[in-house]
């Protein structure tokens, strides 16, 4: 399979299912200090409302302030890229690691290179795995949401050097 080929088809996977970036998600108040309180309020239309989920201004009506969604599509597309690249990643490294000119010059990986093949693939994919769920807590969180693909990218990215540097030594 060719290098070229791999990397281009998952940045076009993760640019397919890219969130569309919005100029302003919330709309910008004058006056911030009248927001409600962390106290949860009974509404009399809507039942109990969810703490900070309305900001209100002196004078206006309340405000509902957009959290962060989560994008279920593209973190499977990004998961399955991680598992993808790791798998290339992996193989490649158990089908050169016997020959005399190969050394393994990541030093997170070195420990793990000496591991017998079953071991080696359930740390691999255990790493994958830690990667993935990394970018699932950052998708839900109200802070990091925006970022949450960056660990899933990141890990694709040193997979797929980690096999095309495998494929040829002088890299």
């Amino acid at each position: 399979m060719n290098y070229r080929y791999v990397v281009s088809t998952m940045f076009g996977v993760a640019l397919l299912f890219a969130r569309p970036s919005c100029a302003q998600t919330v709309p910008v108040l004058s006056d911030t200090r009248a927001a409600l309180s962390s106290v949860e309020k009974k509404d009399a239309d809507a039942g109990l409302v969810a703490p900070g989920s309305l900001r209100k201004v002196d004078g206006q009506k309340p405000v509902e302030v957009k959290t962060g969604r989560f994008y279920k599509a593209e973190f499977i597309a990004l998961s399955a890229g991680v598992y993808g690249a790791a798998l290339l990643d992996m193989h490649q490294t158990m089908h050169v690691r016997h020959y005399s000119w190969w050394t393994e010059t990541d030093p997170l990986a070195r420990p793990f290179v000496r591991l017998p093949p079953p071991a080696y693939y359930v740390t691999g994919f255990a790493l994958a795995t830690g990667v993935n769920w990394l970018g699932w807590k950052m998708g839900h969180s109200r802070r990091w949401h925006k970022l949450a693909a960056i660990p899933q990218l990141v890990s694709i990215g040193g997979n797929m050097y980690g096999y095309r540097s495998n494929c040829y030594p002088g890299y």
